[in-house]
């Protein structure tokens, strides 16, 4: 995923403001820049409850398939992640999203890297900035993004972001078997769902870390955390604490309705991405989903993606003469440039 964050910057103009957010600490009123719903109606949210499942019963797994196909995106409970985890993310998080702006911008993330601080990378395809600021990890180089915001005390966010990372790894490759499995592949059918372009397979899957921060808005009904997008990745795992702002687009229709997730203690929220609608030919659904902000609590979100490396060749993997494949083989790589430059227009691009 490093060279879709590159390629992003690449294709579209970068200054400060695009970089590095809004100082929210200081800001006391909602400057122009960040007003998106000034002159148009606020989309309604609907109230629907958002399926749930329990990893833990065998007869809920069965409803995966059902649940993917109609909504794309479920609760997960009894996970086996430890609670006391999910918290300790949350408060490290808080504390790293807390610092003053002159001490995270030490460690803001250039165009070229994948870790470090500054807006979410879909900020390139708006003209308006978003109510939120972020901290990426991926790869190997954390520990020296750390360094530059705690330089005597960065061991233990460190150890709790590793820790993180590996429960969420297991995690992933748990569901990825399950969902996978619910359309009658194995896991020898699969081969972690890619062949590489020499037909070798392979199950190394790339993951990625976003850490979120939707500080309190003076005006949250024109603001925006996080504007409406799809996910490139093959499933997204996401821990959301206990303050709502998560919203998904109606499953039974599309256009201006909105589902808010609510929250669910010690739950995670799954949501399928881009690469499982393909691999699914087009059964599983690849949500489209948003943050708002409010104006009384700041909240946090920790982000993992699964997907897997960039030279794989991808395609849909359940196609047959009654349904034949609706998207073309090509090189993960390049659906992510593809991404980077034509943002959720990207899967038409790939359809036969």
């Amino acid at each position: 995923m490093s060279s879709s964050v590159t390629q992003l910057f690449k294709n579209n103009p970068v200054n400060r403001d695009r970089i590095i957010p809004l100082d929210f600490a200081i800001t006391k009123t909602l400057p122009d820049s960040h007003v998106w719903s000034k002159h148009e109606p606020k989309p309604e949210l609907i109230t629907r409850p958002i399926p749930v499942i329990s990893l833990s019963k065998p007869a809920e797994q069965g409803l995966l398939r059902h649940v993917c196909e109609e909504w794309g995106v479920f609760h997960i409970t009894e996970h086996g992640v430890p609670h006391s985890l999910l918290k300790n993310v949350e408060c490290r998080m808080k504390r790293l999203f807390s610092l003053p702006m002159h001490r995270k911008i030490l460690a803001v993330r250039s165009p070229d890297e994948s870790t470090g601080y500054g807006v979410v990378r879909i900020s390139m395809f708006y003209d308006k900035l978003m109510w939120s600021e972020g901290f990426s990890v991926m790869g190997s180089s954390l520990r020296r993004h750390a360094a530059l915001l705690w330089p005597d005390d960065h061991t233990e966010f460190c150890n709790v972001m590793e820790e993180y990372q590996k429960a969420m790894g297991d995690l992933s490759r748990r569901l990825i078997s399950m969902l996978m499995g619910s359309l009658g592949l194995t896991h020898e059918d699969l081969g972690w769902h890619v062949t590489d372009i020499t037909g070798s397979r392979t199950d190394s899957l790339q993951s990625f870390l976003q850490l979120n921060s939707y500080p309190v808005c003076p005006d949250p009904h024109l603001a925006m955390g996080l504007a409406p997008h799809t996910d490139s990745s093959l499933l997204t795992i996401l821990y959301q604490g206990n303050i709502p702002g998560l919203e998904i687009q109606s499953p039974e229709e599309e256009g201006s309705r909105w589902v808010g997730v609510e929250p669910i203690e010690g739950g995670l929220v799954v949501i399928m991405g881009d690469l499982s609608h393909i691999i699914s030919n087009g059964r599983f659904k690849s949500t489209m989903h948003r943050a708002v902000v409010n104006k009384t609590h700041h909240r946090v979100s920790a982000a993992y993606f699964s997907g897997p490396p960039m030279n794989l060749q991808i395609g849909p993997l359940t196609g047959d003469k009654d349904h034949p494949p609706i998207y073309r083989r090509f090189i993960w790589e390049e659906y992510l440039a593809a991404k980077a430059t034509h943002f959720n227009k990207a899967l038409t691009l790939f359809r036969y």
